[in-house]
């Protein structure tokens, strides 16, 4: 994770509160009576307590509990009532109780939550490279817009000129919308992204060498959006349908063949059309997730698998589809700390332009992460395994396998709500089809591998998800 992070999404929801005693008076649901029979309530009416901001409506309609409706007390839609609350983003905190009502067997249920901050802070996008001086941006929004569960997000990213022959200084912006959820309902959402910059194209030297002055750049413009319609299936599932369009402008550097020493020279793969070009993609997502809380997860598991295709039947110059597969599972141990295991899996079949490709700073936690699709840094990986893997920076073959162990350190102490001590250990490989099919060669040149690790902090704050670590410092000093 960098600091700050964001998960996705849902890069903060709330947390799935530590069990509480019962208010006076107030009896709470999730639990059978203490004399062996299961006591039954009709709920005469419902109020709403602890909402100084969410409208009352947007969580009736999450608890999907009505006057007239007969609940017990270990009721199963109770449960799923409070954590669709959680899931919502809102809360910190929901409990469910029940007071007397004025009839015999009736009673009032009483929705008690705890809000927290909905103005998120994303990510901070700062850091400098041996390549590029100085970048820096923001990301923020709103996920509970004039308590109607409507986001609003915005961002920006800049930087001065990076040191590599004809590069231009990067700037970037995001604009982003999405409705409340809905249960079986539509959830409508739409993207806008303006972003112009440099990539780099090794163009002599050595592949392990970060020196700008080996690099050449290409300038890219792009200019689009992406709309979507997405349903909430169930408490753990999450289908999403998108559309996505962008306008992209590609100036090739002059110098176009990369040396390769005594006398030797191959064509330099741009991985971009050059001059004026579309990109117009269809992409479907499936979200599976039940973990006990989707920012600092105690147990469950995390599913997402997204298909994209980019066809001229979608005005598009670009014909690829590209496959993604990420899933973690949480496991919670007797101590109270947490055992994870975090995979991805990709692949991409056609002519993807390089922003859609993998990205081998996307899967080594120690290397400096894109912004909105620009990389700001010549640096290769560390090659530790001393695989092939420095000649690899955008490939059509991704996989990672990450450990992580969590050490819980505090629950809800004023702006922090929550803190975890991590370390995390893995591999990663990277590679495209007809590297894997070379003659002769090792299995470190076929699939080029890396180890990646981590280790530090991660806060869950009134204003986003911050994780203060190694690989974050690495990622963002030229050390």
């Amino acid at each position: 994770m960098r600091f700050p992070s964001l998960l996705a999404l849902f890069a903060l929801l709330p947390s799935v509160a530590q069990a509480q005693p019962p208010l006076e008076g107030i009896e709470p649901l999730g639990a059978n009576s203490s004399d062996g029979f299961t006591l039954r309530y009709t709920i005469e009416r419902i109020e709403v307590r602890g909402s100084h901001k969410t409208r009352t409506d947007l969580i009736l309609r999450e608890v999907a509990l009505s006057p007239g409706d007969t609940v017990t007390a270990d009721d199963t839609r109770v449960e799923r009532a409070r954590l669709r609350l959680l899931a919502l983003g809102y809360f910190l905190d929901a409990r469910l109780f029940m007071i007397k009502g004025e009839r015999r067997g009736g009673a009032v249920l009483v929705i008690k939550v705890e809000e927290r901050g909905t103005i998120i802070l994303n990510a901070v996008h700062l850091g400098t490279s041996e390549a590029t001086t100085l970048w820096g941006g923001l990301d923020v929004s709103e996920r509970n817009l004039l308590g109607r569960g409507l986001t609003l997000g915005a961002g920006f990213v800049s930087s001065t000129r990076p040191k590599v022959d004809g590069a231009e200084p990067a700037l970037a912006f995001s604009l982003r919308m999405a409705g409340p959820p809905r249960l079986h309902g539509l959830l409508f959402s739409g993207s806008a992204l303006f972003s112009q910059g440099s990539e780099f194209f090794r163009a002599r030297g050595a592949s392990d060498q970060p020196a700008p002055a080996d690099f050449v750049a290409l300038n890219v413009r792009r200019a689009g959006g992406v709309v979507g319609a997405g349903t909430v299936l169930s408490r753990t599932a999450y289908l999403l349908a998108e559309g996505r369009f962008e306008a992209v402008r590609a100036d090739l550097p002059t110098l176009r063949e990369r040396d390769l020493g005594q006398g030797q020279s191959e064509p330099i793969a741009f991985l971009a059309r050059e001059g004026s070009s579309r990109l117009g993609s269809l992409a479907l997502t499936l979200d599976l997730d039940s973990r006990s809380d989707p920012v600092l997860p105690r147990a469950g598991q995390h599913l997402v698998v997204s298909l994209e295709a980019a066809t001229p039947a979608c005005g598009s110059q670009y014909t690829f589809v590209k496959a993604t597969a990420q899933g973690s599972l949480y496991f919670p141990l007797s101590v109270g700390h947490v055992f994870a295991v975090h995979g991805l899996l990709g692949g991409v079949v056609g002519d993807a332009p390089y922003f859609d490709r993998f990205f081998v700073g996307d899967l080594n936690l120690l290397l400096p992460p894109r912004a909105y699709g620009i990389n700001f840094s010549t640096q290769p990986s560390p090659n530790l395994l001393g695989t092939g893997v420095a000649d690899h920076r955008y490939d059509k073959l991704a996989g990672r396998l990450l450990l992580e162990y969590a050490v819980p350190l505090w629950h809800r102490h004023g702006l922090f709500y929550r803190g975890d001590a991590f370390a995390a250990l893995g591999i990663f490989a990277l590679t495209n089809p007809d590297d894997l099919r070379q003659p002769g060669a090792s299995l470190g040149q076929r699939l080029p591998a890396d180890l990646t690790a981590d280790l530090g902090l991660r806060l869950d704050t009134y204003i986003g998800i911050f994780t203060l670590s190694v690989a974050n410092a690495l990622g963002r000093l030229p050390l």
